[in-house]
């Protein structure tokens, strides 16, 4: 005999406190919710020497018609950070409890902290390029991407939401810390060279970060974050609290 278990919103609640940098929980005994992302993306001490190297970080004819929760994250080089995050919490008291339970609240917070110290990167001839065409067009629901060519670039992507049907408050705060000191980038061309091919033409240092084509007719919540070079910090950040629309006055 199959056993087939229903998951209250309570109990899916727990289930998601497992996700590390996200939660969502119902608060017992009230009708409240809570959505709350935290991330920390720490970039510090690394040295890097990149000569003729060539990054190149693309999300090309992909996407389309996506829907729901979708993260994209694409890189290319060295000590890139990235990350896409979703918390969603909601309480339906009648639905947990069996009765409604006025009062509490829905709480819905993003924390992001971004810290990029004490690098140095040296470039030799470098091209970095990071693009977006003809993607994601005609998604829907949260869509979050991320595209890096190149060092020490960091993006963030979050989206927080909290839904309570019979709280009296509801609150929505966001936080985003980016802190780039003590950094030492040098962008050196390459010079051309005559050898037994003949003259070689010289690499220069490129960065290019293109979108084109792409995100037509979407709806909901979309974050892209497109970069090149070096040390770059990008965060996009949507947190929604709802309460109830008409509820009674409380009792005193």
């Amino acid at each position: 005999m199959k056993t087939q278990k229903l998951l209250t919103p309570l109990a899916m609640a727990m289930v998601a406190l497992l996700s590390v940098g996200a939660h969502a929980t119902g608060y017992p005994g009230s009708d409240g919710a809570s959505a709350t992302v935290v991330d920390i993306q720490e970039n510090k001490n690394n040295t890097s020497f990149n000569k003729t190297v060539e990054n190149t970080a693309e999300v090309e004819g992909s996407l389309g018609g996506a829907s729901g929760n979708v993260g994209v994250n694409v890189a290319a080089g060295d000590n890139n950070q990235q990350a896409n995050a979703a918390a969603i919490a909601t309480a339906d008291s009648a639905f947990v409890f069996g009765f409604g339970l006025l009062g509490g609240s829905a709480q819905a917070s993003i924390d992001v902290y971004q810290n990029n110290q004490h690098n140095d990167l040296t470039n030799y001839g470098v091209p970095n390029d990071a693009s977006l065409t003809d993607s994601a067009g005609g998604t829907s629901g949260n869509l979050g991407i991320n595209i890096a060519a190149g060092n020490s670039n960091q993006q963030k992507n979050d989206m927080a939401v909290a839904s309570s049907d019979t709280a009296y408050t509801a609150g929505a705060n966001v936080l985003v810390h980016q802190n780039s000191s003590d950094n030492s980038v040098s962008n050196l061309d390459l010079g051309g060279s005559h050898g037994h091919w003949g003259y070689q033409p010289g690499v220069p240092v490129v960065n290019n970060a293109v979108m084109s084509g792409s995100l037509g007719g979407v709806s909901g919540n979309v974050g892209v974050n497109i970069a090149a070079g070096s040390g770059n910090q990008q965060s996009n950040s949507l947190a929604i609290a709802a309460g109830c629309n008409a509820c009674p006055s409380p009792s005193l």
